[in-house]
């Protein structure tokens, strides 16, 4: 069977289409290099499924999470799982299978299937359909769920109008969380105040970032409470995901939504829920994946073939990717210094580079980090870059064993002084590991390493600030063009100044 899944409205729409087995996916803010971007209306994104050259009428059922309240004219019911629509506008495009309206939280729970199966799925963002900020669900079934201001959003807290004012962050409001999430490592705090907020559950976040006296400190002061308020909030989501977990006696959790994106909450709570699954389209990115699983379902159809996720993105791809000649050369410039920018195969899945659209530098030059944000990225200077390592090396360089492939959690570097640039002021490093499944990518690595005898890279996206990670190799020229970029290099051809 034919489905086609959409996450519409007020940002980050995406769409996945699967024809029984294979997977196509959009992430619309590529195409348009429009940060966030979202199709205000129900029907531009058959603009996506001409280019696809799908037959509408071979479409066996569509399935949508939208805002219901910016389609007043659609009679729908927030407060249900799901429900089937009648859109006339669809029919008049040659689609006559039934419309499905999937709940927000279903479709972000329902989303780890390229990755993985959980026993109990949780779910926090900002807040999803029927105003609900935390799902819980088992077996696909919900089985709790809490609004506001039952259950706060801690997304809405931290990524406030207040803090975003009072720090001068600037840019979407979708990205201010994250930002945040890397100021507030610059605070301090005593131990002792932190344990005064063990108290506190989920419940609660929000008295304890109910400080009103916030705007009268020092920045110094403020950073302090940041950090202090941020650091319970991570104790809290731990505590609470170990809690239920034995509750439940759930085996494995997965964890999606807004708040997933927060690697160190992520890795609060894996220290406490080893078997955590965080897929790295956590956020409504990967909303469009979960509605098509939700079709499968309820069809009762094959499973889908996750082959070559991450690498999902449809966008322009490199006809041939980078032989050993290209990789020694590319190699080479790393090892000289210059900073590279890497383009191949299709683009990732989420807003995190895993080494087909990323910018790459030798992580050994001490003022890297510096050099990054203020020449190539444009962006805030207190704001950190992950890093890229071989597997095989990851305890050689950072308090971690195993995997960790989508850089969803943050990890001790363990020389800190030789890695500054990838080393963020708190001693930790967002690191993804990569295997020979990145193909070109490790292979550079590997090349990297036989001459530095260093296994890793600075690896961040491969975009400007406030622009989405280049969909296009035009987008990649640009940057060239408008940035400290010493070098690009597009499947298997170099482009310098």
């Amino acid at each position: 069977m034919k489905f086609i899944g959409l996450r519409l409205c007020q940002h980050d729409s995406n769409i996945t289409y699967t024809n029984g087995r294979e997977v196509k996916y959009c992430c619309t803010e590529r195409n348009y290099q429009i940060k966030h971007h979202a199709f205000d209306d129900l029907t531009s994104w058959y603009r996506i499924i001409k280019k696809w050259n799908i037959n509408p009428s071979e479409v066996d059922a569509i399935g949508m999470v939208i805002d219901c309240d910016f389609h007043p004219n659609l009679k729908t019911d927030d407060t249900i799982p799901y429900e089937t629509l009648d859109i006339e506008a669809f029919k008049i495009l040659g689609f006559n299978c039934p419309v499905f309206r999937v709940d927000h939280h279903l479709a972000h729970a329902l989303s780890i299937w390229p990755i993985g199966k959980a026993d109990l799925d949780l779910v926090f963002d900002g807040w999803g359909d029927d105003e609900t900020t935390h799902s819980i669900f088992k077996d696909n079934a919900l089985i709790q769920k809490y609004q506001k201001p039952e259950c706060p959003s801690f997304g809405c807290i931290i990524g406030s109008d207040m803090f975003a004012h009072m720090f001068d962050i600037k840019g979407s409001i979708h990205d201010r969380s994250g930002k945040m999430m890397g100021l507030q490592s610059y605070g301090k705090y005593d131990p002792r105040i932190l344990s005064k907020y063990s108290k506190f559950d989920i419940f609660d976040i929000k008295h304890v970032w109910s400080y009103d006296k916030f705007w009268e400190e020092s920045r110094e002061e403020q950073l302090n409470l940041l950090r202090l308020f941020h650091t319970a909030t991570e104790n809290i989501f731990a505590n609470y995901f170990s809690d239920i977990t034995r509750e439940t006696r759930s085996k494995s959790v997965s964890f999606t939504g807004g708040i997933a994106q927060n690697i160190l909450i992520n890795t609060k709570i894996k220290g406490s829920v080893p078997n955590l699954i965080v897929p790295p389209h956590a956020s409504d990115c990967g909303l469009s994946l979960g509605i098509v699983e939700f079709l499968r379902k309820y069809f009762d159809t094959e499973e889908f073939d996750n082959s070559g996720f991450p690498f999902w993105q449809d966008d322009e791809a490199p006809t041939e990717g980078p032989t050993e000649t290209t990789i020694e050369k590319t190699s080479e410039m790393l090892a000289q210094g210059k900073i590279v920018g890497w383009y191949q195969g299709h683009g990732e899945i989420g807003p995190r580079a895993l080494g087909h659209r990323s910018i790459l530098m030798d992580p050994t030059i001490p003022n890297g980090k510096d050099i990054i944000n203020q020449k190539v990225k444009h962006r805030e200077e207190y704001r950190p870059f992950g890093a890229s390592i071989l597997e095989e090396d990851i305890s050689d360089y950072f308090s971690w064993s195993g995997p960790s492939e989508y850089m969803l959690y943050t990890m001790k570097t363990l020389d800190a002084d030789t890695f500054r640039s990838i080393t963020h002021i708190d001693g930790t490093c967002r690191a993804q590991t990569v295997n020979e499944s990145v193909g070109g990518y490790y292979e550079l690595l590997k090349r990297f390493k036989d001459k530095t005898g260093v296994p890793l890279l600075l690896n961040t996206s491969l975009n400007n600030n406030g622009k989405p990670i280049a969909g296009y190799f035009s987008n990649a020229f640009e940057l060239l063009e408008f940035s400290d970029l010493d070098a690009l290099v597009i499947g298997n051809k170099i482009y310098h100044k």
